[in-house]
């Protein structure tokens, strides 16, 4: 980790009775910094102040958050910055405190090396063999409970392919373990519908107001093995390329077509 504050004061320590460590109590987004700028840094702000909304938490001052951001990022050529909120410290069990206040983390950590790499080779893709669950209340949302998250990944480190395909209990796709997806049918973009399961990615949003005919549909494992070409994406990585999926070889074309349009270009990392 290179840079971490709390409440704007540097410093990598939060009191042990914090909520977001006692119950996930709180949300998250994750940034890339790329010449000293955040990349959609207005769509992250409003992602956070949105979250903090649903959960019903104090949300920060926007413009103080986005003057704090950009400075942080002021220092970096290429980097990953975290914003965590939480519901801060007190309360009863589940209840917060009546006086509660939330506490801000900032984090900047080193850009993946990797990430290159893939985006110019593509990534290989098989399906989880666990299930997310249904869950209204909380989808869409960067939410601090990521258990879901952290046992697929688990399982994924014991693959040979480099993510996997997760579907829901109803047996819909929703994503990758940590991006979302989009992938063609019939000559049409689409994209899983994350209304009951997933997160709704800032990347995923950018997408969808890029190429608005893009279909918005419920999808089996089934129906996705007929896809031609297909990728995954967040805000760190971008538009990655899939280049093969249950070791059927895809088209990388298209996608990198996608990549190109959103002017997404190898970044340089020493």
């Amino acid at each position: 980790m290179n840079f971490c504050s709390v409440n704007g004061i540097e410093q990598n320590q939060i009191d042990i009775e914090n909520r977001g460590l006692a119950y996930g109590d709180g949300l998250f987004t994750t940034a890339k910094i790329m010449d000293g700028q955040i990349q959609y840094l207005s769509s992250h702000v409003q992602r956070l102040l949105l979250g903090c909304k649903r959960l019903a938490l104090i949300a920060p001052n926007k413009v103080e958050l986005t003057e704090q951001l950009s400075q942080v990022a002021k220092q970096y050529n290429l980097a990953v910055l975290k914003v965590i909120i939480t519901a801060g410290s007190g309360g009863r069990g589940y209840a917060r405190a009546i006086d509660q206040n939330n506490d801000v983390i900032i984090m900047v950590h080193d850009y993946p090396k990797h990430y290159n790499e893939l985006a110019i080779e593509g990534i290989t893709l098989g399906n989880s063999n666990q299930k997310m669950g249904i869950n209204p209340m909380l989808s869409g949302l960067k939410h601090l409970n990521r258990l879901e998250q952290v046992l697929l990944r688990q399982e994924l480190t014991s693959t040979q392919v480099d993510d996997l395909v997760v579907t829901n209990i109803n047996d819909e796709v929703i994503e990758a373990t940590s991006a979302n997806l989009f992938f063609w049918l019939n000559d049409q973009l689409c994209t899983p519908d994350v209304t009951n399961s997933g997160v709704n990615g800032i990347m995923r949003q950018t997408i969808l107001q890029k190429y608005p005919d893009t279909l918005i549909k419920k999808v089996t494992l089934a129906e996705l093995a007929n896809s031609p070409a297909m990728f995954i994406c967040n805000c760190v990585m971008g538009v990655m390329p899939v280049k093969s999926y249950n070791g059927h070889s895809l088209s990388m074309v298209l996608p990198q077509d996608v990549r190109n349009t959103l002017n997404q270009k190898p970044t340089n990392v020493s």
